[in-house]
């Protein structure tokens, strides 16, 4: 073996290492081919088919889709409403798979349901029932009850301030014009008669039913009795006042069941030689079954006087066995003719014979007042 003339000196190689790299080479060829060479894929008809065959391997192309038809037809999908999202109940939808021969799951066996409305809370709340006896009204403030007109009713004080003051405006009017006071107390459910036109007797009655009852219509009709001039005794003096309210009703100036006030005037003799003038007051009521007495003030009569009538009384005086034939003023009047038979008894004692009656007639107003319905008076 010839050498070159080189530098480098040649690898020597053993027959192991030969060889090696001699199958290296085929083992590395062969790959080679195998990826080059197309792989030959085996026939349709060559693989066996499964046996059973699965449910929806089964059906034709024509009835698959008619199956998806139905089940699109079944539920159909449309875009809810805002009323009906706002009304729809938590979706509730069963769907149950039923797995038919091979563990297929079938297309007509699932079933699906439409949800419901959903409930607000106002209206799940509002369905609820409760009865009557679970609703309790709610405690009314004090707020309320302190009203402006409320506390003013409610003050004693307030309630005097404003009587005060009505007061005041009415004797301001009837004092500029007398004829309004019985204008502005006139009216009311009640009504009185009296027996008298005479103003010591009819307006005393008047200003005392007003005075108690606040408003009060107050008339009068003249009538007589049949007792002597000058009545005599507690006896004579009730019997001239019921007199008189019987001669009026037999009139027929009043209605049956009308309320009449009588007044009496008499003397007695309520000590040895201490002679007394007073007033008999009668209310009869039929309507309401009452019936009402009382006497005024006695005002002492000087015993000249009781004699000088007792001359004038003859002794064949038919109704000598009720008193006198003349009475007490017309006896003074003549004894002294600066004081009138009609005012002496202010002349006499200070205190005039209406203001005696007026103060008798509101003790009769206030006992006629006690004894009345409820409901009338109001």
């Amino acid at each position: 073996m010839m050498s070159e003339s080189s530098d480098e000196q040649p690898e020597i190689v053993t027959l192991e290492e030969a060889q090696l790299a001699e199958k290296e080479a085929s083992e590395l060829s062969g790959s080679l081919a195998a990826i080059s060479t197309p792989v030959a894929s085996p026939a349709v008809g060559s693989v066996p088919a499964p046996s059973p065959l699965p449910t929806f391997m089964t059906k034709t192309p024509e009835t698959a889709t008619a199956a998806q038809m139905a089940v699109t037809q079944q539920t159909p999908i449309t875009s809810p409403t805002v009323a009906q999202m706002s009304s729809r109940t938590p979706v509730s939808s069963s769907v149950t798979p039923s797995r038919g021969s091979g563990g297929v799951v079938s297309l007509e066996q699932i079933t699906t349901s439409a949800p419901g409305p959903i409930q607000t809370p106002y209206e799940a709340s509002s369905s609820i029932p409760i009865t009557q006896e679970q609703i309790t009204p709610p405690p009314e403030s004090p707020a309320a009850k302190s009203g402006l007109f409320s506390w003013i009713s409610g003050n004693s004080f307030m309630n005097k301030v404003v009587e005060k003051t009505k007061s005041s405006v009415e004797s301001v009017i009837t004092t500029l014009d007398p004829g309004m006071k019985e204008i502005i107390r006139s009216g009311g459910d009640i009504e009185i008669v009296v027996t008298s036109t005479k103003e010591s007797k009819l307006g005393a009655v008047r200003e005392a039913f007003q005075q108690v009852f606040g408003r009060a219509t107050v008339s009068g009709k003249e009538s007589q009795a049949t007792t002597a001039a000058q009545p005599v005794g507690f006896t004579a003096g009730l019997k001239g006042a019921e007199e008189r309210i019987q001669n009026l009703r037999q009139s027929g100036q009043v209605e049956a069941d009308t309320p009449v006030v009588s007044i009496e005037g008499f003397i007695v003799e309520m000590l040895t030689d201490r002679w007394y003038e007073m007033s008999c007051i009668v209310l009869q009521d039929p309507g309401h079954r009452i019936e009402l007495q009382t006497f005024s003030q006695p005002t002492p009569i000087p015993t000249e006087y009781i004699l000088m009538a007792q001359d004038k009384t003859p002794s064949t005086y038919p109704l000598r066995w009720s008193g006198l034939a003349a009475t007490i003023g017309q006896v003074i009047e003549e004894a002294q003719p600066h004081i009138g038979h009609t005012d002496w008894h202010s002349v006499m004692v200070g205190v005039n014979r209406r203001e005696s009656l007026m103060l008798a007639a509101r003790v009769l107003a206030y006992m006629y007042q006690q004894r009345l319905p409820t409901s009338f008076i109001s």
